[in-house]
C-alpha cells in the first residue's frame, strides 16, 4: 500500500495530539477557567453554616480530615465551608467538629484514624484552656500530631499559642494581621506548587523572620517566604515526626478572589498539605516528525486504536487531495 502524503501524517498527529491534550487531568484547586466553583458530589452535600458530623468524601483512598468549626472561634459559614469543600472530595471522610465539651475524650474520639486536622484562625487554644479545647485535650492533640500526623493552620490571625505549646518553642509574636506581607516565592516542599503565592485577603504571614532565634529556626521550614517583606507565607512547624502547616491564607470570600485566581492557587497548596490532591498532570510535548516521516506512533493509545486512526487517514487521502500540514 502506498504511503499517504506527509500531509496526511501530520494531520492524523494533530488529531491524535489534540486528543491527549483535551484529556481530562487532575484538578489543582476548585477554580474553573470562568472563576466558577467546581462543585463534587461530596462537597455539594456539605451545609452551610457547617455543623458538627461525618460526612463522607470522594475519595475512598483518602485521608481521614477532621475540621474544627465553632461559631465564637472561626467562620462556620464563610472559611469553614469554603475550606471543607475543597478539601473533602479527596477525602475518604471528614469529622467537623466544634470541640464539644472539650474534654481530652471528646479530642480522642474525633482523632481517632485521623490524619489530618484543619484549625481555621488559629484562635482556639490559650493557656488555662478553652471552651473548645482544654489543656488536656490539647496534650491529647499533642500526642496525635507526634505520632507523623498533620495540622493545618489557615488564616492570619494568631496561631501563635498553639503553636508555641504544641513545639515548646516561643512563637506567640510571630504571625502578623495584614495584607502586606506577600507576594512569596516557593524555597521548599512540593515543586509542583506555583513559584508564587499572591497577597490575598489577610494574609499576614509569618513576619521579622530574620529575628528568629535558633530555637525558632530549628523547628520552622519555610515553604514560601519574602527576603523583601522579611516573612513567610507558608511554613512547617515540626512536632515529633508530625507536623503544623501554616497558611497565612484566610479562605475569606473578599476581593474577587473566586474570580482572580488567588483562591485557586491558595486551595491548591491547602489541597497539598492536607494530602487531599494532587498536583497537575505535565503534558507531553508533541513528538516531532522527520521529513520522511514515520510508521510508528509511540504516544500512549493502544495499538488497535492507533491503526483505525491510520487506516481512516489512508482512506481519506485516496479520495481527497491532502490536506495542508498542521504546524
Amino acid at each position: 500500500m502506498k504511503r499517504p502524503p506527509l500531509s496526511v501524517r501530520r494531520g492524523v498527529l494533530a488529531v491524535v495530539t489534540a486528543a491527549i491534550v483535551l484529556a481530562p487531568t487532575a484538578a489543582f484547586g476548585n477554580q474553573q477557567d470562568d472563576g466558577s466553583t467546581i462543585v463534587r458530589p461530596a462537597a455539594a452535600a456539605l451545609p452551610n453554616p457547617l455543623v458538627p458530623g461525618t460526612y463522607a468524601g470522594d475519595t475512598p483512598a483518602g485521608p481521614v480530615v477532621v475540621v474544627f468549626s465553632a461559631s465564637g472561634f472561626t467562620d462556620p459559614e464563610e472559611e469553614d465551608w469554603d475550606i471543607a469543600t475543597t478539601l473533602l472530595p479527596g477525602a475518604s471522610s471528614m469529622r467537623v467538629t466544634d470541640g464539644g465539651d472539650a474534654s481530652a475524650a471528646t479530642w480522642t474520639t474525633v482523632l481517632d484514624g485521623a490524619s489530618v486536622l484543619v484549625l481555621p484562625e488559629g484562635d482556639n487554644w490559650f493557656p488555662g484552656g478553652s471552651s473548645a479545647i482544654s489543656d488536656e485535650a490539647l496534650e491529647v492533640i499533642r500526642t496525635w500530631v507526634s505520632a507523623g500526623r498533620t495540622i493545618v493552620g489557615t488564616g492570619s490571625y494568631t496561631h501563635g499559642a498553639i503553636v508555641s505549646a504544641l513545639t515548646g518553642v516561643d512563637f506567640t509574636s510571630a504571625f502578623g494581621n495584614n495584607d502586606s506581607n506577600g507576594p512569596w516565592q516557593r524555597v521548599g516542599g512540593d515543586t509542583s506548587l506555583p513559584a508564587e503565592l499572591p497577597n490575598g485577603n489577610y494574609t499576614g504571614g509569618l513576619g521579622e523572620v530574620s529575628a528568629y532565634s535558633p530555637e525558632q529556626l530549628a523547628v520552622i521550614t519555610p515553604l514560601y517566604s519574602s527576603a523583601a517583606n522579611d516573612s513567610i507565607g507558608i511554613a512547617e512547624f515540626a512536632i515529633g515526626t508530625g507536623k503544623y502547616v501554616y497558611h497565612a491564607y484566610d479562605w475569606y470570600p473578599d476581593s474577587g478572589e473566586l474570580e482572580n485566581g488567588v483562591r485557586d492557587i491558595w486551595n491548591g497548596a491547602l489541597g497539598i498539605a492536607a494530602g487531599t490532591s494532587t498536583p497537575p498532570e505535565e503534558e507531553e510535548e508533541e513528538p516531532e516528525l522527520a521529513e520522511t516521516g514515520t510508521d510508528i506512533l509511540s504516544l500512549g493509545f493502544g495499538a488497535a486504536a492507533l491503526l483505525l486512526l491510520a487506516g481512516g487517514a489512508v482512506a481519506f487521502a485516496t479520495n481527497r487531495r491532502p490536506i495542508g500540514a498542521r504546524r
